[in-house]
């Protein structure tokens, strides 16, 4: 009995480690992203700043003006996310990292349709611009921005998508496989798989 214990114990163990370290793979990957949406973001803030005080056409002017607008929220997005990531310090249970791992999958899908709704918005602005006498400049460069934003946000938020199912489908499967417990006659079996 000592021995199954013991085995019980060992490999149990071993699986919790695995959790915690999926996790910690789990958090680079969000660190990364987040890394990179905020340095998109802080050189929108400095291209897009510097060409609002030196262009002298409105509707470029105002294409600027909205990518630094947008980019105080992909900024505002990206600063907790980031500290999330690294605060979090990989004590999920396999469902309840499960649970994260599809949470954050399904953000980056639904965030993928808006985006899409974001470049629509945009196509109609900059389309509807020339029909909106004085505010043809203010929506013809909007318009633009939104098409710009939300077609990099689009590829961003795919291949946030893409990079963490593939890491889940390539990764994931194995945690808390070691160890199986489960009925068996008038008692339970154990099985236990030893790496």
């Amino acid at each position: 009995m000592r021995v199954v214990l013991l085995l019980l114990f060992l490999s149990t163990s071993n699986a919790f480690g695995q959790v915690a370290q999926y996790q910690k793979d789990f958090n680079k990957i969000n660190e990364g992203l987040m890394l990179t949406l905020g340095s998109y973001a802080v050189s929108n803030f400095t291209i897009s700043g510097a060409g609002y005080f030196l262009c002298e056409d409105e509707s470029t002017k105002r294409f600027h003006e909205m990518n630094v607008m947008w980019n105080t929220v992909n900024l505002g997005l990206a600063v907790p996310g980031y500290l999330k990531a690294r605060k979090n310090a990989g004590n999920y249970s396999v469902n309840e990292m499960r649970a994260q791992q599809r949470k954050t999958e399904k953000i980056f899908l639904i965030n993928t349709g808006l985006d899409v709704g974001y470049m629509a918005a945009g196509y109609y602005m900059r389309s509807d611009a020339e029909n909106r006498g004085d505010q043809e400049a203010l929506f013809r460069g909007y318009g633009s921005s939104l098409m710009f934003q939300g077609g990099f946000l689009f590829a961003f938020d795919l291949v946030a998508y893409s990079i963490h199912h593939s890491h889940f489908k390539r990764d994931f499967d194995h945690l808390g496989k070691n160890v199986s417990i489960y009925p068996m006659g008038g008692g339970i079996g154990l099985t236990v798989k030893l790496d």
